[in-house]
Parts: structure tokens; C-alpha cells; sequence
């Protein structure tokens, strides 16, 4: 399908809930979530994106599609997004929300089922379609989590052309041309998919790589700071945003804390392991794709 024909659907599915009502919008929402949270549903994708990237595990992504959707669902269903959203009557001010129109949305091959379907209820939320480009080695995850929110949507009566995915194969070159034809982008994933996004022309909203670091003090109780930082660090084979970059721990508990870490499964490498491991995952100074995110 060409982007022309993609963006017509999408405005067109867009007109058609422009006179919803806050409760169909968030039944819509609802019916998108659902897609990804039914149990089968969410094991069916997971071990999709597994087959399809080799990254990560089977049992992590069930927890992230079904957790993270949830989550997202509970914070969008506080939200009011249609009509009168308040109103400040000394100011004499009121607000209302209205849509921002096509979302393109760029997601990464670490999250090929979870991450779209976030980001389509996101969009849905505020009245908008989404046009997904995923990463190429999970376009058929994307394409499989989409049809399933689409099927969704029809069920409560939805236009399933409130998202979309470009088909394959996705190209730098269609990628680049949704964001530019598009009215906000929504970029997830590499510096470079990031930075294009900014390039693009187009209001761009980007999450890049560069997880957090974790802050470790005398104030915290080590043994079950380091199962945290473990279990975080190692879930879905750190493929999630939320794994921690690294750690920086205060010199009074420095040698207290790597033992803790050691005794949640961590591993001391010594300056000669060390450099071993840095050269593996870094030959000539580029990531080792085929090692990252395995068991």
C-alpha cells in the first residue's frame, strides 16, 4: 500500500471518531490494550518477536506486553482527552483537546509488539491514527500486533485504520517520507532514528538509547537493592528501556555492594576480563549485534 493511499485511511478513520465522546474514545483505547493483554495474545507475540529479532526471551516479553500495557491503560484512562478538558473560571480560561492528526510512529526491533501498541493508544487517546514504522527485522511482529488491535477496534465498533504499519520492506526512504508527510513523529530506538526524527521537519517527540544509571548509598538496604538491579538488568535480556545503564556506588558501601551484587548471580570480572568482554561486544569500536540480548 503506498503512503498516499496509508494517510488517507488514517485521516479518514480519524474524521470518523472526531464526534466520539470521552467513553468511546477510551473504549477504543480500552479494545487496543486488550489486543496485546489477552493471554494467548500476548505469548503468540512474544515468541513472534523472539523468532524474528533473536533478542531477548519468551517469558520477559510476555510480562513486558502484558505490564506495560496495563500500565500505560491505567494512567491514559486518568486522563481526560476530548471536549472541555477544565476550566478556570477566575482566569476566565478554559481548555479542550483536540488532535495533533497523523502520528508517525518509529519503534524499535527490542520491542516489536509492546511498543506500538503503546504508542497506538497514546495516539487513539487524543482522537490521532498512528502509522507505525517498525525496525525491519520485527516488521512481522508489528504487522501481526497491529492486525490483532484492528480486530479490536472493529469489535467495539472503532475504524481499524486508526493504525497502521508501512508495509514491508521498510526502507529507510519510506520511513523518512512518513515522518516528513505525517503531523507529529514519535521516534523510539537508535541515536540515528532519533536524530532523523529531530531532521525530519516534522514536531518530533525521541527516546533514544542511554538507559539511566542506578544510584547506590549508605541509605539503602544492599541485599535487595542488588536482586532489583539484578533481575532489572537481566529482564527480557536487558532489551528494556528500563534496564539500567550502569551503577555508581558511594565509596562507603562500595565493597558491601558488589558482594551483594555477586551474591544476586553478578560477576567481578578482573581488568584482563574485562577488556575481553569490552573487545567481544565492541570489535573496532562497533556493537556486536549477534551477541547482544542472548540467553
Amino acid at each position: 500500500m503506498a503512503l498516499d493511499e496509508l494517510l488517507t485511511n488514517a485521516r479518514r478513520a480519524m474524521a470518523a471518531v472526531a464526534g466520539y465522546d470521552q467513553a468511546a474514545i477510551d473504549r477504543a483505547v480500552t479494545a487496543v490494550a486488550w489486543s496485546i493483554y489477552d493471554p494467548v495474545n500476548a505469548r503468540r507475540l512474544a515468541e513472534l518477536a523472539v523468532t524474528d529479532t533473536g533478542l531477548g526471551n519468551v517469558d520477559d516479553k510476555v510480562i513486558k506486553n502484558q505490564r506495560k500495557t496495563f500500565g500505560t491503560l491505567r494512567d491514559l484512562m486518568r486522563a481526560r482527552t476530548v471536549g472541555l478538558i477544565d476550566h478556570d473560571p477566575a482566569r476566565g480560561l478554559s481548555r479542550y483537546g483536540k488532535p495533533v492528526g497523523v502520528v508517525a510512529a518509529i519503534t524499535p526491533s527490542t520491542n516489536p509488539s509492546a511498543t506500538p501498541i503503546n504508542k497506538a493508544m497514546m495516539a487513539i487517546k487524543g482522537g490521532n491514527a498512528i502509522i507505525i514504522a517498525p525496525s525491519p527485522s520485527g516488521w512481522s511482529t508489528t504487522s501481526a500486533t497491529a492486525d490483532l488491535a484492528r480486530v479490536e477496534l472493529a469489535r467495539v465498533g472503532a475504524p481499524e485504520d486508526l493504525i497502521q504499519v508501512l508495509p514491508a520492506p521498510v526502507t529507510r526512504e519510506a520511513t523518512e517520507q512518513l515522518m516528513a508527510a505525517a503531523d507529529l513523529v514519535v521516534a523510539t530506538g537508535s541515536q540515528n532514528n532519533v536524530g532523523r526524527a529531530y531532521r525530519s521537519g516534522t514536531p518530533a517527540i525521541g527516546v533514544g538509547a542511554g538507559n539511566v544509571p542506578v544510584i547506590v548509598d549508605e541509605t539503602a538496604d544492599l541485599v535487595d537493592a542488588a536482586a532489583k538491579i539484578a533481575r532489572s538488568k537481566t529482564f527480557d535480556n536487558a532489551t528494556s528501556c528500563s534496564s539500567e545503564n550502569s551503577i555508581i556506588i558511594v565509596d562507603a558501601v562500595y565493597e558491601e555492594t558488589m558482594a551483594a551484587l555477586a551474591g544476586a548471580g553478578g560477576y567481578r570480572a578482573d581488568e584482563a576480563e574485562a577488556a575481553r568482554v569490552v573487545e567481544r561486544l565492541f570489535p573496532d569500536g562497533h556493537l556486536n549485534r549477534t551477541v547482544i540480548a542472548q540467553d
